[in-house]
């Protein structure tokens, strides 16, 4: 199972050289199950929310609802793996071993975890330092 960070969500919807290389991979896996998780849907809500109370003419106002409305279209494809009772108490471990990492990070990376999944991310960085996590970034390949 593959999951994706919000990162390479985000860049597959804005549909450009790197979202199209990232499904291009994603089509030569053999039944290759792709989902992301709630924490990456609470992401990209809030950021959309941010931008429509920041909104102060007309126009940016009906193009951020405009932006939200396609979020919500989206996410009617997409499979979205809970932050349910297992994820929850391997994020309180790894908020323990981790205590530099954010806490959403730290919520996706559980939910991988506790899925036994690949996570598809730019955030090599953070996410590199969970050494039990397995990670690859398929932005730039």
């Amino acid at each position: 199972m593959y999951l994706l960070d919000t990162d390479h969500l985000s860049l597959i919807q804005r549909n450009g050289q790197e979202g199209r290389r990232i499904l291009a991979r994603l089509a030569t896996v053999e039944e290759a199950e792709v989902a992301v998780t709630i924490i990456t849907y609470e992401e990209q809500v809030r950021g959309r929310l941010g931008v429509i109370s920041r909104a102060k003419t007309l126009e940016e106002q009906l193009l951020a609802y405009q932006w939200l409305q396609q979020l919500s279209d989206n996410y009617r494809s997409i499979v979205i793996m809970p932050f349910n009772r297992a994820a929850g108490l391997e994020y309180q471990h790894l908020r323990k071993t981790y205590p530099r990492l954010g806490n959403m990070d730290l919520k996706i990376a559980a939910i991988y975890l506790v899925k036994n999944a690949i996570l598809l991310t730019r955030n090599t960085s953070d996410f590199g330092q969970i050494k039990e996590l397995q990670i690859e970034d398929w932005s730039g390949v």
